[in-house]
């Protein structure tokens, strides 16, 4: 696969059985009247076929109703309302900006040209002025978490799959320089308050300090003890913190750890873990460690850091990342009700 593509020219990520299997049990729980949000979340676990995903993942994070007679209604003003915040916060003249303002903006707007440098299409100009601008205008309506660095990353999941429903094909062939304005801030809209659902979730890990983040790091120590006490004795004996390299795999929720074609389909598994989005986050971040603990257990320091910094995923298959999820769910389901998952941040 070419590296500019983001991997999207790789076999679907499941066999075309699965496919049209998991897409008759969506269809029949998105055809009822009133959408079974909990149905629909089991469901979606496993994975959901690329032409469902997004109307799924609306559901999912509440910012489409249950109610099916509803949707178009939301979707109008919800795009309204988005319009509007544009309007506010960033169709203004620079001299009516506060200077936390300003400097937010030029942060976002250095940060965007490096945003998954691996897919072209989010190096593209439309998707540019995109990203400024969802991430601008989140930064002004959530004060107490602004614009946090890796953000950016965290956002394109929404820009990509929101955009498959307008390009067909293989995401290397969208021209999304081509689509009309208006249509492309309808998009911007429905990314942004979806966007903003997920961040509720984990908005403690973006907040000044980054507590939440620093939570999720303890609590990975005291499991990794608990699951593999031998990677964890060895990582001690070479002096390897875990915070040497797993902040950046939280800032991220994972997403620098994967090639981009196996992005979403982590999301599917993120979003409908609900309100376990972030405990979940530490578990899959516990297998994907544990994954390569007989590789690290032969390394010293130098060579744990390279490797951690930039794990061998590249090549993964949906394969590999279903058995890091497995095993994710099996510890979640094992640890959930313990104290070192539940101590407060």
């Amino acid at each position: 696969t070419p590296a500019g593509d983001g991997g999207e020219k790789k076999k679907p990520y499941l066999s075309k059985e699965w496919s049209e299997a998991q897409r008759e049990k969506l269809l029949a729980i998105l055809n009822k009247s009133v959408v079974d949000i909990e149905a629909l979340q089991q469901v979606s676990w496993a994975g959901i076929p690329n032409d469902l995903r997004p109307i799924c993942w609306q559901l999912m994070l509440g910012y489409l109703p249950r109610q099916a007679s509803g949707w178009q209604d939301v979707i109008t003003c919800k795009r309204k309302a988005y319009r509007d915040l544009l309007a506010r916060h960033y169709d203004v003249s620079n001299s009516r900006r506060s200077e936390e303002e300003l400097a937010i903006l030029r942060q976002i707007a250095i940060d965007a040209p490096r945003t998954e440098p691996t897919v072209k299409l989010f190096g593209k100009s439309a998707l540019q002025r995109s990203l400024i601008r969802i991430l601008y205008i989140r930064a002004c309506t959530h004060p107490s978490s602004g614009y946090v660095q890796g953000l950016n990353d965290v956002l394109t999941p929404f820009l990509h799959v929101f955009l498959s429903r307008v390009f067909p094909g293989e995401m290397g062939t969208w021209d999304v320089d081509s689509i009309h304005d208006d249509k492309l801030i309808d998009i911007e809209g429905d990314c942004y308050w979806c966007f903003c659902k997920l961040m509720d979730r984990v908005e403690d890990m973006y907040t000044r300090g980054q507590p939440g983040i620093r939570h999720c790091v303890e609590t990975m120590e005291h499991l990794l003890k608990r699951v593999d006490q031998e990677l964890s004795l060895h990582m001690e004996r070479e002096g390897l913190e875990l915070l040497h390299f797993t902040v950046r795999w939280f800032n991220c929720l994972l997403m620098r750890e994967l090639p981009f074609h196996l992005v979403c389909r982590l999301w599917d598994t993120y979003i409908a873990e609900g309100e376990n989005f972030k405990p979940f986050v530490v578990f899959v971040a516990l297998a994907l460690l544990v994954t390569f603990s007989e590789k690290l257990q032969a390394m010293d320091f130098q060579e744990m850091i390279l490797h951690l910094q930039k794990l061998p995923t590249q090549e993964w298959t949906p394969k590999e990342l279903e058995m890091v999820l497995s095993e994710a769910f099996l510890w979640h389901t094992v640890f959930k009700d313990t104290k070192v998952v539940n101590k407060s941040t």
